[in-house]
């Protein structure tokens, strides 16, 4: 009984904070507390010792970044993740620009970009899928170093 009351409050918590949901951080720290969460974030110093172990490839790019976020909904119950449908749905790009849609099967992937002078600062993508995450990449990543890496990952496409 007591799980169905807890259940039901978390429930009605989350629609209730929907209304004024806004902005993306909101979302990482309403559901970063939720049971079962996976709520992970790499900040500057750690991003620093990643460059040291990545290869020549990857360390102009890995330059770039100052933090990566990452929330997965995983494992969480379904009621869960249908909330957090609702809110990423709510999001408001806030002077983003949208890169990409993606609807493949049951995976629906929206991703957005702040772009600043040939930079992007901000990089978020969000998949309201079967398996819900949300990933947020902050940084200077200079447009040419991105386009290089996304040719070098889809090269045999």
């Amino acid at each position: 009984m007591k799980k169905a009351l807890i259940t039901i409050v978390l429930i009605c918590g989350n629609l209730f904070v929907s209304f004024a949901q806004q902005d993306i951080r909101d979302i990482f720290q309403q559901f970063a507390a939720q049971p079962d969460v996976e709520h992970v974030r790499v900040g500057s110093f750690l991003m620093k010792m990643a460059q040291v172990f990545s290869d020549d490839q990857d360390a102009p790019f890995m330059k770039d970044i100052s933090s990566v976020t990452v929330l997965s909904l995983e494992n969480c119950k379904e009621n869960v993740k249908n909330a957090f449908r609702i809110q990423a749905g709510k999001i408001k790009e806030n002077g983003m620009e949208v890169l990409a849609e993606i609807t493949d099967g049951s995976d629906e992937v929206r991703i957005l970009a702040l772009v600043k002078n040939q930079k992007i600062e901000r990089f978020i993508v969000i998949n309201t899928g079967a398996d819900p995450c949300l990933i947020q990449i902050e940084g200077c990543i200079d447009l040419s170093h991105m386009e290089e890496l996304v040719s070098q990952n889809t090269k045999g496409l």
